[in-house]
């Protein structure tokens, strides 16, 4: 008989569509109760599943020998249970005072960088151990610190190639599994005291609710599911706004004013973070919404990263290199065939559907000079952009996967140029790549209806179009 854990996290596998595609996962091993459930559980049901599986640990190093302790326990489980184990140490409170970020963020910072890296060398997903009991904690958090419908949706299942199949799961469904099937496993010392945020929620907190109602968690994350269904219209509503606000320059002053006040907010935080990665405090946006009804004045979000408003545009300046950034020079809109895009005085065409005959198969792939994206792989999610932190590419004909970041490193791209070209991606999966061309798995196939992308073109001459 299955037990709670298992049918929750079998049902929830299914309905976000978690292991697509994916040959294998690496679970974020910390040696705690979820992610060692998290781990039996994946290890048990991998031949059904069709994966194979791995762990990675990341060792902190804030807690002295119990830091030393967890790290010599998955070593010995994962050896035990037959497990590849990837492990790295990093020194988690000197880097949080060289960058002055607190210990959390910090830690979070290394340990996804790190997952980013295992990604990107095996192709695998990362799983991580988040249960409802964390999602009803961040919401929590969220809400003391203010937050809007974006921090109502807490923890995302799925998010590029990082999952989380726990989420259905409370923390009593997880020590019941360990009880159950005799899952050995180490405690934070740090869980027990309440010096930190989400702990005092925990601790405080949470007990004090469920004397309300029993039922906390189950309902904070129902919240939260209704969260993300509205978040995902408003995030789509932006997108559109945002796209019709850009002209050559920046986006039109004339344009946003048009904009619903409500989804404005909205569409200059979207832009914000495509262009500067950067989530804009209530404050600055606040700022910016004054300086569009005003029609003039700037103000700076973080260190060289600027937002101005002149001569009827709103521009986002990047300042750090000295160089003119009056342009908004980012793109984001979804995947359109017959699409002819305008960008840095170059145009760039998207065919309608082809479906090749048999005299042109032999052409398809030749050596990506003819840029053709297999239908297959277009998908209502595929856009249109620069890059972004956490991309990865699979070269087409060279067996592996890599960062987008790295492949422009090993291609010695000016900074400015890596900035500006474009690709088409699903989510972190490049599909393809301005002057690389498709990926291993997008790339058109004999016989196989493609795109085929011109990508290039001078915009003072379009007669070849």
């Amino acid at each position: 008989m299955k037990s709670t854990l298992d049918e929750k996290v079998t049902l929830r596998l299914v309905q976000n569509d978690m292991l697509a595609g994916a040959a294998g996962v690496i679970v974020a091993l910390s040696g705690g109760a979820d992610s060692m459930s998290l781990l039996h559980f994946l290890i048990k049901n991998k031949a059904a599943l069709g994966i194979e599986v791995a762990a990675a640990h990341l060792n902190h190093n804030l807690r002295g020998e119990e830091s030393r302790r967890d790290e010599r326990f998955v070593r010995s489980e994962c050896e035990r249970l037959g497990v590849s184990l990837y492990v790295r140490s990093a020194d988690i409170a000197s880097v949080a005072k060289q960058t002055g970020k607190g210990i959390e963020e910090c830690g979070r910072d290394q340990r996804y960088a790190f997952f980013a890296e295992l990604h990107a060398s095996t192709g695998f997903l990362v799983a991580t151990a988040h249960t409802a009991s964390d999602n009803a904690e961040t919401l929590l958090l969220n809400i003391t610190r203010g937050c809007g419908i974006d921090g109502l949706c807490g923890i995302p299942p799925v998010r590029g190639w990082v999952i989380r199949p726990l989420l259905s799961c409370t923390r009593e469904d997880v020590e019941d599994y360990c009880r159950e099937n005799s899952i050995g496993f180490v405690t934070d010392s740090t869980n027990l005291c309440d010096d930190y945020a989400r702990n005092k929620i925990r601790l405080n907190v949470l007990p004090e609710l469920r004397a309300v109602n029993p039922s906390v968690v189950s309902s904070l994350n129902r919240l939260s599911a209704l969260a993300i269904a509205d978040s995902e219209l408003i995030g789509e509503l932006s997108q559109e706004e945002l796209s019709r606000c850009m002209t050559p320059g920046g986006l039109s002053l004339q344009r946003l004013k048009e904009c619903r006040q409500g989804l404005l907010t909205h569409v200059i935080r979207r832009a914000v973070e495509q262009r500067f990665d950067i989530t804009p405090e209530k404050k600055h946006i606040d700022i910016v919404l004054r300086l569009i009804n005003e029609g003039s004045g700037a103000v700076e979000l973080r260190k060289d990263r600027l937002v101005r408003v002149e001569k009827g545009l709103l521009k986002l300046e990047d300042t750090s290199a000295n160089l003119p950034m009056n342009a908004i020079k980012t793109v984001d809109m979804p995947f359109s065939p017959g699409l002819m895009l305008e960008y840095n005085g170059r145009v760039y065409v998207i065919s309608e559907k082809i479906t090749p005959d048999s005299d042109d198969d032999n052409k398809i792939n030749k050596k990506l000079l003819i840029e053709r994206l297999s239908c297959d792989i277009i998908s209502c999610d595929t856009i249109i952009r620069n890059r972004r932190s956490g991309d990865v590419f699979s070269p087409f004909g060279r067996g592996c996967t890599k960062t987008v970041k790295k492949l422009f490193s090993e291609m010695k791209l000016p900074r400015k140029e890596r900035e500006e070209r474009l690709l088409i991606a699903n989510g972190s999966h490049v599909l393809w790549i301005e002057g690389v061309g498709a990926s291993q798995d997008a790339a058109a196939l004999p016989g196989k209806a493609y795109y085929e992308v011109k990508s290039g073109v001078n915009s003072d001459d379009r007669c070849g179009i």
